[in-house]
């Protein structure tokens, strides 16, 4: 049988999820390009994404999700670009307790949305937290229809295997070529 491959881009603004929704959801072990943090994002964590995170996710019979995560840095976007290049969906992730990361991810996710038109969904991570905004609310904040906008934690296996197949099937993405 022959699986059906997907390619999923994970991005969004440092400290969103990305890494750990990869390493969550992934079935073999995840490629982790992640160095000492430098700068401002030092103060939020010790390690960051210099290049991408690959993991692969065999969530359903049949299927075989690709996924690479992007830097969160926007002076590593030249990686965006590359690892954008025949994707088949892409997913946004924004600390939802962040204003600067909802910023940050309207910024990202303009960027792509310049380069190319593929499914896309909006994850917002840390709604658990005080003061933490819902989906609709940064639907509103981005000024995107809140249908594209969900809550995720990216450290539950079955929460974020959900969203994502749910996402996927809903897109009815049919792809059967492998991924080089």
């Amino acid at each position: 049988m022959v699986n059906r491959v997907v390619k999923v881009v994970v991005t969004g603004p440092v400290n969103a999820g990305k890494t750990t929704l990869i390493r969550t959801l992934s079935d073999v072990p995840v490629v982790c390009t992640n160095e000492s943090a430098t700068d401002d994002v030092a103060g939020m964590k010790d390690l960051t994404t210099v290049a991408m995170d690959h993991g692969i996710c065999y969530p359903s019979e049949g299927m075989e999700l690709h996924l690479y995560g992007t830097p969160g840095q926007r002076r590593f976007d030249f990686m965006w670009e590359i690892l954008a290049v025949g994707a088949h969906a892409i997913l946004f992730l924004v600390d939802g307790s962040d204003p600067e990361s909802i910023e940050e991810v309207s910024y990202i996710y303009d960027h792509f949305g310049e380069r190319i038109n593929i499914p896309e969904l909006i994850l917002v991570t840390k709604s658990d937290l005080e003061g933490a905004l819902s989906p609709a609310d940064v639907a509103a904040r981005m000024g995107i229809d809140p249908s594209h906008v969900v809550a995720c934690d990216p450290r539950s296996t079955n929460a974020a295997k959900a969203t994502l197949l749910s996402f996927i099937e809903s897109q009815k993405l049919e792809v059967c070529e492998p991924i080089i």
